[in-house]
């Protein structure tokens, strides 16, 4: 509001000659803007970042500004555009509803989005009859979500006092950017690199979006100007229309001059009239710079020019212009230490009218800006590169060819130069000219957006009494409908659009279907069904633990005739009660019949196989055999009892170490509650036998006879155990039987060798004394 109150003062004082026309006034921005979160294409809403400024009535045009594809290879093709999607596609439209950041569209969008990836924004488009400005026009610029477009309508006649001026409002320049390296490499080469990188300078930005892994190098991302490269090389131009030129090479003070490591210049957009989409200039590259804080500024690129639209009857400038031209590249303008390669230009931006009569002469420019200058000696720092030209913008306009008081100027910028070098290049290069359309047909949206699915419907009719047949109908207006899903109010589900559904009991149910057409838009209806349905039971599935055949009665309930099957296993399959006979588990399926409704019901009789076990020894035990092994098989699970003189109690091989004649009990199971027994006695002689000892040992620690020890002992008592090295000195001492040699000695690992041992003890088995040698094996 703040905007329309200043430009109708602007007119009255000017009108009614109150005041002189300013001169120099700033210009004011006309447009609002709004990034773009969201579109739900079933109601034709945008979701937006802020809609304060847009209301239901207002024009609005949408324009997607980047998410073209490109190849991101460190090669020569880095940068080629693979797909365009839908960068720069736009429309205009009217606001119908607004709600929060919610705006609906009233008519039918005609292009397509990529939301969010594409960075679409919307712009409020000022509607006049007349409209007079004093002050200048302008737009926000791009700030990397939104801006860069200005775009009024004028019915009737547009006049304007001073300059439409977008210049270098558009695609942002490569940041300048010094580096902090003591000693820059030479030589630098590649096409992307990370953005922590201090070899190479940042990209300048276009249509495409950068991960941070490739946004600096000498490659060129679509119209975006390539970075210069360590060692101090120019970035390139950005472009538009036309092409940008090339930054320039690197310092000769690095040898083997020149060296080609220049930024590259963008590459120029296809423009067609079928595909009618229009583009910002894109930013030049970044030089590369390591002379930080020693002169003013940095060596960043100059920003694109950004986008006019100008729809009016009458179009009068008053010798004014319009300006949508690339920015220069930055560039050194101190004496003292300007040795760093210098930023490109920005492209050109773009120029569209929708005019039918120019009143007077008009200038129409959209050139590249020029790439920045070296302004620096060259002994001693040595030659640098200064930036490349950006490339020329691009003008359209309704008519079929420009009107004889028109002149467009959309050439190249011009390439820098090193100034006190004979303004050398130094292989900076510039920008190519832009182009010029006719016959522009701007796309105003005119169909009057309806939802695809007006409506959706039911009809369902009876098969038999809990059988019911569902068919669906769907009125749409473009497109068909994709996929359908019928939930029958029992927990039943069914995805077709035609499709019945038997009933399990008696009752009210609501059936609701959901119509999805191929944008995944919806609608729904529902309706109620009341099947009549018999009751049936066959009773509750039973289990059994047997070998043999088991007869079981079975439990059918429910009012009807009845038929169980399969029969063969049955005294009489038409019986509510018949017996059953089976030897493996078997389902029995149970049919009444009543007033022509047939309903089903199951029962599972459970046939659990009893294990067969079989339980063996491996010895009975004395003192040269000191245990047993057990093994019991026919079962998944063992328990075994008593388990005091077992390993263990649940496995199927337990060993036995009984000090007396013991009978061991075992008890196997399945995977279910079936089980049986079985037992075994060990007998336990101990009137003879000795202690066992092992004649070597390696103690190496990988849990094998790392320990020298008696290995089988029971009630071992008045134990002495000793064991002596070759030089008889005693190396491991113990009265405990639970105690072996690991091989240390003085906590050293001890020699491998021959050492003697003697043991003394009484045990079951009677007194014992032993006395011989041991090999450690290392």
């Amino acid at each position: 509001m703040g905007k329309i109150l200043l430009l109708i003062l602007l007119i009255a004082n000017y009108t009614f000659g109150q005041v002189a026309r300013p001169k120099h006034d700033p210009p004011i921005v006309i447009n609002d803007y709004a990034a773009v979160l969201s579109y739900d294409i079933c109601t034709n809403t945008f979701s937006v970042d802020t809609a304060t400024f847009f209301n239901p009535g207002d024009t609005v045009m949408i324009i997607q500004m980047k998410g073209a594809i490109i190849d991101t290879s460190n090669t020569a093709s880095f940068g080629n555009i693979l797909d365009y999607k839908n960068a720069g596609n736009y429309e205009f439209n009217y606001i119908s509803r607004k709600s929060g950041n919610q705006l609906t569209f009233k008519n039918k969008l005609t292009k397509g989005y990529d939301i969010p990836g594409g960075i679409v924004q919307l712009v409020r488009v000022p509607y006049f009859t007349n409209a007079f400005f004093v002050s200048g026009l302008t737009c926000k610029p791009w700030d990397g979500i939104k801006g860069g477009v200005l775009a009024v309508i004028a019915t009737n006649g547009l006049n304007c006092l001073d300059n439409i001026d977008v210049n270098g409002t558009g695609f942002r320049s490569g940041e300048g950017y010094n580096s902090v390296l003591p000693s820059p490499n030479c030589f630098e080469n590649n096409y992307n690199y990370p953005s922590a990188s201090q070899l190479a300078g940042f990209k300048g930005e276009s249509i495409v979006r950068l991960s941070q892994n490739i946004v600096k190098g000498k490659g060129s991302p679509a119209a975006g100007g390539g970075a210069g490269l360590s060692h101090n090389s120019g970035g390139g131009g950005g472009a538009n229309g036309g092409a940008g030129g090339y930054g320039g090479y690197q310092t000769d003070t690095c040898g083997s001059a020149p060296f080609d490591n220049r930024g590259l210049g963008g590459k120029n957009l296809l423009y067609s009239a079928a595909a009618n989409k229009i583009f910002m200039g894109s930013g030049g590259g970044a030089g590369h710079g390591d002379n930080t804080g020693l002169y003013p500024g940095t060596p960043g690129g100059g920003a694109g020019g950004g986008i006019i639209f100008i729809i009016t009857d009458t179009l009068s400038m008053n010798t004014r212009q319009i300006l949508s031209t690339g920015a220069s590249g930055q560039y050194c303008y101190s004496q003292v230490d300007c040795n760093d390669g210098m930023g490109g230009g920005g492209g050109g931006g773009s120029v569209l009218l929708m005019v039918n009569t120019i009143i007077d002469t008009l200038t129409i420019q959209t050139p590249g800006g020029d790439g920045g200058n070296v302004i620096a000696p060259v002994s001693p720092g040595g030659r640098v590169g200064p930036g490349g030209g950006g490339g020329g913008g691009v003008f359209f306009m309704n008519g079929s060819s420009l009107p004889a008081k028109v002149a467009v100027i959309n050439n190249g910028g011009s390439h820098g130069v090193i100034a006190l070098d004979s303004a050398n290049p130094w292989g900076a290069t510039s920008g190519t000219g832009g182009l010029s359309f006719f016959n522009l047909v701007l796309p105003f949206d005119t169909v009057l957006f309806k939802p695809n699915i007006d409506s959706i419907r039911i009809k369902d009719s009876l098969i038999t009494c809990n059988s019911i047949g569902f068919i669906g109908e769907g009125f749409t207006n473009t497109y068909p409908i994709a996929s359908w899903y019928w939930n029958f109010g029992d927990g039943s589900l069914a995805f077709t659009q035609n499709t019945s559904h038997i009933y399990p009991t008696e009752n009210t149910y609501t059936v609701k279907l959901i119509a999805t057409d191929i944008n995944g838009c919806k609608d729904s209806t529902s309706t109620i069904v009341n099947p009549t349905i018999p009751y049936v039971d066959a009773g509750a599935n039973r289990s059994f633990c047997s070998n043999t055949p088991v007869s079981v009665m079975l439990n059918g309930s429910g009012i009807g005739v009845y038929a169980w099957t399969p029969a063969s296993y049955l005294n009489d399959s038409t019986q509510q009660y018949p017996i059953a006979t089976v030897t493996s588990t078997t389902t029995f399926y149970l049919s009444i019949t009543n007033n022509n409704c047939r309903v089903k019901d199951s029962v599972r009789i459970i046939i659990n196989a009893i294990p067969v076990l079989s339980i063996s020894k491996s010895n009975d035990i004395n003192c040269y055999l000191p245990y047993a092994k057990l093994k019991a098989t026919g079962a998944l699970q063992y328990f075994w009892s008593p388990a005091s003189t077992l390993t263990s109690s649940s496995v199927a091989n337990p060993i036995a170490n009984p000090p007396v004649s013991t009978t061991y009990f075992v008890t196997g199971t399945n995977d279910n509650i079936c089980y049986a027994t079985d037992s075994i006695t060990v007998a336990a002689d101990f009137s003879v036998g000795n202690i066992l000892l092992p004649n070597s040992f390696t103690p190496n620690g990988d849990g094998i006879n790392d320990c020298f020890g008696i290995r089988y002992y029971r009630n071992v008592q008045n134990l002495t155990f000793i064991i002596y090295n070759r030089f008889g000195e005693r190396v491991f001492e113990t009265k405990n039987a639970a105690d072996c040699w690991d091989g240390y000695y003085k906590e050293q690992p001890a020699d491998p060798g021959n050492y003697i041992y003697f043991l003394s003890a009484t045990t079951l088995c009677g007194n014992v004394m032993k006395k011989g040698s041991i090999l450690l094996i290392r």
